[in-house]
């Protein structure tokens, strides 16, 4: 019983922090209201590769390689290839802590619109590697290490 209530609570949380929008992510889609989730199971997925500073490192590389042209150097959204775009590229920086790593992890792998689907081009760890990055930009979040230089600060 308590497994059930546990779970209800932690469901009912991540649709409340959702639902009060409370990061300050940008999300970028065609209607004024809506939003480009992953489904629950995604979002729920749980990252299997530790955020250390070897993994970090490593999605350091294959996002200045497959991402920054778009997502900018600093991962703002001002990469050279996104002024041109119909959309403009997400500003990860902003949104690093604030969504799931199963979240990312799917929008990296599916894509939509302009945003290329990485699945069939990244090994699942590589996209896990992306996802510890992404998420050590965030100034609030747990997995960014103080002394690991990426050149985002």
């Amino acid at each position: 019983m308590k497994k059930i209530i546990l779970l209800a609570v932690l469901l009912g949380s991540v649709g409340i922090v959702y639902a009060a929008g409370s990061h300050k992510g940008e999300h970028h889609t065609k209607g004024e209201n809506s939003h480009w989730a992953a489904p629950r199971n995604a979002i729920e997925q749980l990252n299997p590769v530790p955020s250390n500073s070897h993994s970090i490192s490593n999605g350091l590389k294959l996002f200045a390689e497959l991402c920054s042209r778009c997502h900018g150097d600093q991962a703002l959204g001002d990469g050279p290839d996104g002024s041109g775009l119909s959309v403009k590229p997400t500003n990860l920086k902003a949104m690093a802590g604030g969504h799931p790593d199963g979240d990312f992890a799917w929008k990296i792998k599916n894509g939509r619109g302009e945003m290329p689907a990485w699945e069939d081009d990244l090994e699942e760890k590589e996209i896990w590697h992306l996802v510890n990055y992404i998420q050590s930009l965030s100034e609030h979040s747990p997995k960014k290490k103080s002394n690991h230089k990426h050149g985002h600060d």
